[in-house]
């Protein structure tokens, strides 16, 4: 159950962190060794790349989990409060229902690709273990939704301030 609890609070932060140190020491070394010995590495740009992609789908889960998402509420801050939370639930709604649809997509994408395999130009790895990384960052970004109402329905879950504060008024 720790793991579990572990998992639920420091996936996408812990893994994302470890990637992008990762990413950022193959930028590095290859940035030394072009500027100081002119030669370079590679597969250096070609895995930093495909890493950095992961990252950003990590970060969008845990820009999500954490409340960091942008949104537009110029307007929606002068709203009575009960509109506001059912505009709210609505937009969630509309999301998690994009998101259903992008995961879709993409696994039938996927699907094709794995049909009819294409490889990365140097370190040739099948392309749709690369692509398989949208339709599991848009499944970690609606799950991160559910949880949220999750929390928010069921306070012995362990329904933070945070959780609360999402659906209260601004001034």
């Amino acid at each position: 159950m720790k793991l579990l609890h572990f998992l639920d609070e420091k996936f996408e932060e812990i893994i994302g962190v470890l990637l992008l140190t990762v990413v950022i020491s193959l930028i590095f070394i290859g940035v030394v060794l072009r500027l100081a010995f002119n030669t370079g590495i590679d597969s250096q740009e070609e895995l930093s790349r495909m890493l950095y992609v992961v990252v950003v789908y990590l970060g969008a889960s845990y820009g999500l989990r954490s409340q960091d998402h942008i949104r537009v509420v110029m307007g929606f801050n002068l709203l009575p409060a009960k509109l506001q939370k059912i505009l709210w639930v609505a937009t969630d709604m509309i999301w998690l229902f994009f998101n259903i649809v992008i995961i879709l997509y993409a696994l039938k994408i996927h699907h094709t690709m794995v049909q009819f395999p294409g490889y990365s130009a140097v370190l040739q790895i099948p392309m749709h273990y690369v692509f398989f990384i949208v339709p599991v960052g848009f499944f970690l970004m609606s799950l991160r939704l559910i949880q949220e109402y999750i929390k928010l329905l069921i306070p012995s879950r362990g329904a933070s301030d945070k959780t609360e504060s999402r659906f209260s008024p601004k001034k």
